[in-house]
Parts: structure tokens; sequence; C-alpha cells
């Protein structure tokens, strides 16, 4: 399980962040589909910038939050590099922050790549939508993508390092990520050590990094109430941004809310 969210602002883990989602495309199109009859989106956990520089390509205005600031300069260059109708602004802040000027108010909020599960306590939870539903105009969206808890992952021995996935970069070389985890069923948070292999073509090692992560699990019906609760209505919730339905074989959750 990662998120890309991190307050330390690692700048080698920000190398890896932006390995892991390099070649992903499958959650763009949603994006678009979503943010079609809006102008203004609110971006929560920008990242790098992979979300925010499609969106602002199609000339969005895009508010992007994020409270690493390496990950925001990797993000800005992208941004700047574009020639587009759309404008971004970049706010260097935790998520539970949001630093959004009172008089901004967006059509469409996002909340990416696992980013709200970085979000450790259910409270916390609760104000952190409490705060986006007073970004949002009147039937404004919310979307959160989330994962599916994992018994894998819950019942994970903590003191073993398990192989996650291979990365293969443009240039040969590749990363190889490793987690070990350790999970707290009263609280439903995970603790994770990831663990970043650097291999140069000839898979020779060259570089690791080691990265520590908490995340909250946060079941289905949970979630739902919570939404609830926060002045939201529930619209839709996925299994895939292909808008699959949500069934015991997903391992997403793709929430789209509607704000009251």
């Amino acid at each position: 399980m990662f998120h890309l969210i991190d307050e330390s602002s690692s700048e080698s883990w920000a190398e890896v962040c932006e390995a892991i989602y390099a070649g992903r495309r499958d959650d763009l199109s949603f994006y678009l589909d979503q943010s079609d009859k809006v102008s203004s989106v609110l971006e929560l956990g920008c990242s790098t910038g992979r979300i925010t520089e499609f969106l602002a390509d199609l000339g969005k205005d895009v508010y992007a939050v994020d409270p690493s600031g390496i990950q925001l300069e990797v993000a800005k260059s992208r941004t700047d590099a574009l020639q587009c109708s759309g404008s971004v602004t970049y706010s260097h802040a935790p998520l539970m922050e949001l630093a959004v000027p009172l008089e901004r108010k967006f059509g469409l909020a996002i909340v990416p790549c696992l980013a709200f599960m970085s979000i450790t306590e259910a409270e916390s939870q609760q104000r952190f939508l409490l705060n986006v539903r007073r970004c949002l105009i009147p039937g404004g969206r919310l979307i959160i993508e989330m994962e599916v808890p994992d018994p894998n992952v819950m019942l994970a021995d903590p003191a073993t390092l398990y192989h996650h996935r291979d990365i293969c970069l443009e240039d040969g070389s590749s990363i190889i990520l490793y987690t070990r985890r350790d999970y707290e069923d009263h609280m439903q948070v995970g603790y994770v050590k990831a663990v970043a292999e650097f291999l140069d073509g000839a898979g020779v090692l060259t570089r690791k990094v080691v990265h520590d992560l908490d995340f909250r699990y946060t079941f289905r019906w949970e979630m739902q109430h919570l939404i609830h609760m926060c002045g939201f209505e529930v619209l839709g919730l996925y299994g895939d941004f292909e808008e699959g339905a949500f069934n015991e074989q997903s391992e997403t959750m793709v929430w789209v809310a509607g704000a009251h």
C-alpha cells in the first residue's frame, strides 16, 4: 500500500513516487469526464503533478495542495512547461490544514492516489471532509480513490520484508520495491516500511531508499456513513476507474459524492 503523501519532503522518496505512477493512465479519462462541466478543480495530494499537468493541459484552473515541497517543485516544473489556457496555483500545506482562501470555491475536488488513506484518525477524516465541503459550490463533486482493506496486509508478518513490485525505467534501469507491514486492528492503522532498491541496466544495486509511511483502512459502509455525515450524497461507488461495479473482487474504491 503506497500513498504519496510525504510531510518530510524527502527528495529521494519523491523520485520513487514519480516512478511508481509514471506510466499510470487508467484514472485520467475518469477525471476528465468528471471535470467536463467545471472550470476549477481542487486537487488534494497532487504529489509530483501527474494529474495536475493533465487537468491544466485541458484548460482547467487547478488549485493543487501537497505537504511535500520537493514533490511540488517537480509538479511545478511540469506545468510550467505547458502552453495551455488553464492555470495552476500550488499550496504547500498538510492536507489537514487545507490552506484554501475562503473566497475560492470549486466545482470538483479530487483526492487521488490513496491520499485520503494518509489521514490516520477517524476524527481527522471527518474534519478533512467538512473542510473540503466548505470549498465546494452547492452541487460540487468530490472524488476519493481508496484501497479496499486487504487481509494480506492486515495479517502480514511484521518481521518479513515482502516483495511489492518491479518498476522498469526508460533508461533500462529499474526499481525493486519491498514493504514491511504491521497493522493495528483497533485503530485500523497500518505502518509500512518501504524499501526501494535502484538497479542499473546490468542489475547492479546502485542505491537504496527507505521510507516510513502510515495509512488507515476505512471500510465500505464506514466510508459511506462518513460521507453522508459530512454533507455529501454518494453519487457512485466504483471498483475501478472504468466505472466497473464495486463487488467482493474489487481492490479499489472510487467514491463520487455530491455536496448538498
